[in-house]
């Protein structure tokens, strides 16, 4: 690729606009640099212990994508603004907003002048534009002033050691839901305690770190934390519902987010009703109910001796032969409408049986509709 057939946006060499504030700017900064000193700090004193899930142990730093999801609620919101295309453009994206992993070389792989010479190589633009150097292609997060690589992801720390203040790359676009969209709540119920965000009022993730998720939401204009409002269902039932499989009928999961443990208000709520109608049953399908064994024992040793009765008394004794058929109809009917007359009005929520919501009344099937 020569000059002449470079893309407009390579010939501009253009300096990437944040436009946001200077508070957001720092709160992204702050992550991006103690992500930087976490995977530092693990790679040279074996802390991972200490970072828990913002490292990836044994395999190395997070990739970018991974730690994302550990830091920022509703990372998989972050769609594409193009058709599929995709729209891209090359600039030079800033070092101090741009989340990085080592976990192929490091700086102190190399001696002074392999440094210099790499530095020098990986910061050349019109050289990464022509294909003369491995490509860095960088999702930008424009709503939060965030870039998170896909590809060249590795040189990132290493100039940012070698104070190299931005970096060439191939910048997609994304977007980010709007501040009024999300809401932070915390949670606490007896000893259990936890921080929720919740998106457009039905859409519940737990945050797994608040101290690095917090002050980024509060720089962005997302309102809390806050106490979880009384008209939500309750959290316990949400708790529960990130346990449950995912699926259209079941609370857990967004059909646009994946894998990601999502847990849907309206379908906790729809499950909660349809749990809370009436219906009737048998008393054996109860929960928590159970039948006295010898209730079928006296019925079938009563329907035992009427049938025998009947064989013994002679026809002329109707009369007798009647009392003793009522015996046996009373007997058998005594025996089995526990188990088989439904002539009990119950809750679904009281039946032994788990009651499912039905797929044509979960919310999240007319969603996919």
């Amino acid at each position: 690729m020569n000059e002449k057939t470079l893309p407009p946006s390579a010939k501009m060499h253009s300096t990437l606009d944040l436009a946001v504030s200077q508070e957001l700017n720092h709160a992204v900064q702050s992550i991006v640099y103690n992500k930087y000193l976490i995977d530092r700090s693990v790679a040279d004193h074996g802390a991972s212990m200490l970072a828990r899930d913002l490292h990836d142990g044994a395999y190395g730093p997070h990739e970018p994508i991974s730690f994302v999801r550990c830091v920022l609620p509703f990372y998989r919101a972050c769609s594409r603004i193009d058709d599929g295309s995709p729209a891209y453009q090359y600039a030079s994206v800033p070092t101090a907003n741009t989340l990085g992993c080592s976990w192929r070389w490091r700086r102190k792989s190399l001696d002074e002048k392999e440094a210099e010479k790499c530095r020098e190589h990986l910061s050349d633009f019109v050289a990464m534009v022509s294909g003369k150097v491995d490509d860095a292609t960088y999702a930008w997060v424009k709503p939060l002033g965030l870039f998170v690589p896909g590809e060249g992801k590795n040189r990132v720390d290493f100039l940012r050691e070698e104070g190299v203040e931005s970096i060439p790359a191939r910048v997609y676009e994304r977007t980010y839901p709007e501040p009024s969209r999300i809401i932070i709540y915390r949670i606490q119920v007896s000893a259990f305690s936890a921080t929720w965000a919740v998106l457009d009022g039905r859409w519940v993730e737990n945050i797994p770190n608040p101290s690095w998720t917090l002050p980024l939401m509060k720089a962005y204009g997302v309102k809390g934390p806050t106490s979880w409002p009384i008209d939500f269902p309750k959290a316990e039932q949400v708790q529960l519902a990130f346990f449950m499989p995912k699926g259209t009928t079941s609370p857990l999961g967004n059909p646009e987010f994946g894998d990601e443990p999502v847990v849907d208000l309206e379908t906790v709520v729809a499950t909660q009703n349809f749990k809370d109608e009436s219906v009737r049953t048998a008393v054996f399908d109860l929960r928590d109910v159970k039948i006295d064994h010898r209730v079928w024992q006296i019925s079938l040793g009563i329907t035992l001796a009427c049938f025998a009765l009947l064989r013994l008394v002679p026809e002329e004794f109707s009369e007798t032969r009647i009392l003793i058929g009522i015996a046996l109809g009373a007997a058998m009917t005594g025996g089995v409408m526990p188990y088989v007359v439904p002539f009990v009005t119950t809750k679904r929520r009281r039946l032994a049986q788990n009651q499912y919501l039905p797929r044509a009344r979960a919310p999240k099937n007319n969603q996919s509709a």
